[in-house]
């Protein structure tokens, strides 16, 4: 039987096949770049989306963790601790919280104002920002509002004589205060800064003050700086030492439920000096321990002098109509008085 040409095997080549090319047409080829563009856009839309989704669920989360009582009231309480205590009657802003702010970095930060009391009224001197990293390093700033160009700062205080073996002399600047007490009238309210002859508790700065209608803001401590020969002091006349130093503060407390404080120390409540005292003993082993700021290990320093020692001041910040502060100028216990901020009368 022959073979017919069906019957045979046939291999094909690839010069058999005839390749046709798809003809793109101009408005073809734009639609697939226009896809493709859309499409790049859309998941880069879906990714922004999604980090944006995540970075707010995040914030939320440290706000509703910030919000707590206990690490805001933390972070108040370390804004009051460190700059009142060492800023002779300026006081923190405590009631508005809404300008407290986190981070993503968990830096807590605020900007309050501060104040001093002048008679009754709460008078703004400037502003404070404050910032606390997670590390606890606390930072702030203080810039001042004041109506006055020169400042108007509360006036130093010196130190008994009986520790720098000094002998007595009169600033200046003190004939000038005394000079600008006697001249205003009696509708006015002011604050003045005096200094002690001789160290004393508390207690019997208070005693010493009761027979007058004035307020004490804060007291300068003793805390055996002059020992420390690597501190700084400054002379404002042959033998008036005048350095830096802690304040004693009224109490301020901060719950969970709010936080209470008091406005001045007032004579008549002597007796719960102790209790004063004590929490700001607290207050400074709290911040020392707890925070990281410019002069922490000074601190530290202080109250391990004022736990072996006690506690005794050298002066006061006191406001009140300005009659009773003149009176004040006669008592024989003490000395250096400076005339701070005066305001028309608003005493109760």
């Amino acid at each position: 039987m022959s073979k017919t040409p069906h019957d045979e095997e046939r291999v094909f080549q690839e010069e058999d096949f005839e390749y046709q090319r798809p003809e793109w047409g101009h408005k073809q080829f734009k639609r697939m770049v226009w896809k493709t563009r859309w499409k790049f856009f859309l998941n880069a839309g879906g990714a922004l989306f999604l980090i944006f989704m995540v970075y707010h669920i995040y914030v939320s989360s440290l706000h509703i963790y910030f919000d707590q009582s206990k690490v805001r009231n933390d972070f108040i309480r370390s804004i009051v601790s460190v700059v009142e205590m060492h800023g002779d009657g300026l006081r923190v802003e405590k009631t508005n919280y809404e300008l407290f702010e986190v981070t993503p970095l968990l830096t807590q930060k605020a900007n309050l104002k501060i104040y001093r009391h002048v008679g009754s009224w709460e008078v703004i001197t400037g502003e404070i920002q404050a910032e606390l990293s997670i590390t606890g390093k606390f930072t702030y700033t203080i810039t001042n509002t004041g109506a006055y160009m020169n400042g108007n700062n509360p006036g130093p205080f010196y130190l008994p004589y009986s520790l720098v073996d000094g002998i007595p002399t009169k600033a200046s600047d003190e004939s000038s205060s005394l000079n600008r007490l006697r001249k205003i009238d009696d509708g006015h309210v002011a604050e003045m800064s005096l200094s002690l002859k001789n160290l004393a508790h508390p207690d019997q700065l208070m005693q010493l003050l009761t027979d007058y209608d004035v307020a004490v803001t804060a007291m300068p401590i003793y805390s055996g700086e002059l020992k420390d020969q690597d501190i700084s002091y400054s002379r404002s006349g042959m033998f008036n030492y005048n350095i830096p130093h802690l304040s004693l503060k009224p109490l301020s407390e901060f719950k969970e439920d709010g936080a209470n404080w008091y406005n001045y120390f007032v004579p008549e409540d002597s007796g719960q000096m102790q209790e004063q005292v004590q929490a700001m003993l607290s207050d400074l082993e709290w911040m020392s321990n707890h925070l990281e700021y410019s002069g922490a290990e000074l601190d530290k320093q202080r109250l391990a002098y004022l736990k072996k020692n006690g506690v005794q001041v050298y002066g006061a910040v006191v406001t009140g109509p300005v009659r009773e502060l003149e009176k004040l100028t006669k008592v024989p216990e003490f000395q250096h008085f400076q005339l701070n901020r005066v305001e028309i009368w608003n005493w109760d």
